[in-house]
C-alpha cells in the first residue's frame, strides 16, 4: 500500500504463492503472518498450508518469493499448517506448524 496520504491508501502489488489462484481454496490454506519484525527487503511469511515463504519487497511493485521451506505433513495430517514466524539477531528462523510444533531453520 502507498499511505502518502493516509486518508487514502493506495494499493500497489500483492503476493500469492504459485499455484494457488482465485479459485475457493480449503481451510487453512493462505497467509498467516509475516514475521513482525522487517529488518530488510526480505520478509518471511508462515503461510498455513504452503509452509515459511521468503518474499523480497526490494521492488514494492513486483514482490518475489526467493526461498521456502515446505516440510511432510506430520503423520495423521494431509497439510502443514504454518502458523508463526520469527527470526533471530543469528538469522535463525522460528517457525510453528500445527501438527508438528517447532522448525529451527538456518538459510544458507
Amino acid at each position: 500500500m502507498d499511505i502518502t496520504d493516509e486518508r487514502h491508501p493506495v494499493p500497489i502489488s500483492t503476493f500469492q504463492v504459485p499455484g494457488v489462484n482465485g479459485d475457493p481454496q480449503p481451510e487453512f490454506t493462505g497467509c498467516h503472518q509475516p514475521c513482525e519484525r522487517v529488518t530488510g527487503t526480505e520478509i518471511p511469511v508462515a503461510w498455513f498450508a504452503h509452509g515459511l515463504r521468503i518474499v523480497d519487497v526490494a521492488n514494492p511493485h513486483a514482490p518475489r518469493e526467493v526461498a521456502h521451506f515446505l516440510p511432510e505433513p506430520p503423520a495423521g495430517h494431509a497439510r502443514v499448517s504454518s502458523n508463526d514466524v520469527e527470526v533471530d539477531g543469528r538469522g535463525l528462523f522460528y517457525v510453528i506448524d500445527r501438527g508438528r510444533g517447532l522448525h529451527i531453520l538456518e538459510r544458507t
